[in-house]
């Protein structure tokens, strides 16, 4: 009859366990926030996902500047049509398979000469993942 509580088999046992878990864990995070809510689809290009990101923003406008927060979403993505070079998308994918678009709006008027500029992190169907935005002053 064979030891099955040898030291070797709970040795493997024990390292092999918290790697199994760690796996099965970040397999399931990549495939909630990869997988698409109804209404939402996988973006497919940059142009697609600053349409999202500016739709999205207008809908949930909590970002906050270092000095306040936006006067109107609506408005400041209104106000990107009007600057040059406005927008700006890149795609990336990290361990294991996760997709994140990380997207820059960048407003620049003449009524606003130093520009506001709002940064968003979607998901690969255009889920938010965190705010982050910034005043710039040149």
């Amino acid at each position: 009859m064979r030891k099955v509580f040898r030291a070797r088999n709970v040795f493997l046992l024990l390292v092999s366990l918290p790697l199994v878990l760690y796996i099965a864990y970040a397999v399931a995070f990549d495939y909630r926030t990869n997988s698409c809510a109804p209404g939402d689809r996988v973006l497919q290009s940059e142009a697609d996902a600053i349409e999202v990101a500016k739709r999205k923003f207008i809908q949930n406008p909590r970002v906050r500047f270092h000095m306040g927060d936006f006067v109107s979403a609506s408005a400041f993505v209104d106000a990107l049509s009007e600057t040059r070079d406005c927008c700006s998308a890149v795609r990336s994918v990290y361990f294991p398979f996760l997709v994140v678009w990380d997207v820059q709006l960048y407003e620049r008027t003449a009524a606003r000469p130093n520009g506001r500029s709002a940064q968003l992190f979607l998901s690969n169907c255009g889920t938010i993942f965190t705010y982050d935005s910034y005043a710039l002053a040149e």
